[in-house]
């Protein structure tokens, strides 16, 4: 058995309405149309759906039960479109705003990866009131935070967690620790990406008398990959990072403060969940 949609958005009008008029004035159609498809209707499923007088039909208890199926129908028929329609338009562009680089980077290339062709950016920003800011506003399609955020506008799920090393070279009165607190490199000068969000933040006021020398990668080269193996300034080192390899004259100690050690949220509108579920599990799935 198969029933056509056009007959089962009309009983969900008829429900509604209450008259044939008045459903042939919503949908534009005549009431001999409707009165064929509603017998049409009935002859299908072999049950009289409704009581007709002679200038009058209502819905009888089983037209009625009927009609709240069709209603549910028509209304996830109507999300489908709506929905599909909504994800083709996202998935042309992505745009992530975050606290932190590591994570940034990584939901851009899940993201590449997830919608192949799709235009996808990110941009860093430590002020979490600045980000809840532009995606309420549609400025990106996600905000990556240090906690969760869930409220009737917004669900969250945890991305990954990240903890930082400092990278010292093997001659350094320090690199002999097993830790490190970051009070305890005070006074030293750093090389470090220049965008890096909360991160500069935190070590700048937890590193006394600090100086830190930006870099900016410049044509696929990284920096920091040069300095560290031909100077004795140190940096720090991510246990996200995969693609750098530590120069044999370094050795990595992790950093014991708990301001370094933290975990990320990637956080959508709740009414996009379902258009960006897919990149979530993708993230998710990149991050174990």
């Amino acid at each position: 058995m198969f029933i056509e949609t056009y007959i089962i958005r009309q009983l969900a009008a008829f429900a509604d309405y209450g008259t044939l008029t008045r459903v042939g004035e919503e949908l534009g159609i005549t009431q001999p149309t409707i009165s064929r498809a509603m017998q049409k209707l009935e002859a299908e499923l072999g049950v009289q759906l409704f009581d007709r007088t002679k200038n009058r039909i209502t819905l009888n208890e089983n037209g009625a039960f009927a009609a709240a199926y069709a209603k549910r129908i028509m209304a996830m028929q109507d999300e489908m479109i709506a929905r599909t329609r909504e994800r083709a338009g996202l998935q042309k562009k992505f745009a992530v705003g975050s606290v932190a680089i590591q994570p940034a980077v990584c939901a851009v290339a899940a993201a590449k990866k997830c919608y192949g062709g799709i235009e996808a950016r990110y941009e860093i920003d430590d002020d979490e009131s600045h980000l809840i800011r532009a995606i309420t506003d549609d400025a990106y399609q996600m905000i990556i935070l240090l906690h969760p955020f869930d409220d009737s506008v917004f669900v969250s799920q945890k991305y990954f967690s990240e903890r930082l090393s400092v990278m010292l070279p093997k001659t350094h009165p320090l690199a002999s620790r097993t830790s490190l607190a970051l009070k305890e490199l005070a006074g030293e000068t750093f090389a470090v990406y220049s965008e890096v969000g909360f991160w500069e933040k935190v070590k700048r006021e937890k590193i006394p008398g600090a100086q830190f020398i930006k870099l900016v990668p410049h044509g696929g080269a990284d920096p920091i990959t040069a300095i560290t193996a031909a100077s004795d300034m140190p940096s720090f080192i991510s246990d996200r990072t995969t693609a750098f390899t530590l120069p044999d004259n370094r050795v990595a100690i992790p950093l014991s403060d708990s301001e370094v050690n933290v975990s990320f949220y990637a956080v959508c509108k709740r009414e996009n969940e379902a258009v960006w579920r897919e990149l979530l599990d993708e993230m998710q799935k990149e991050a174990e």
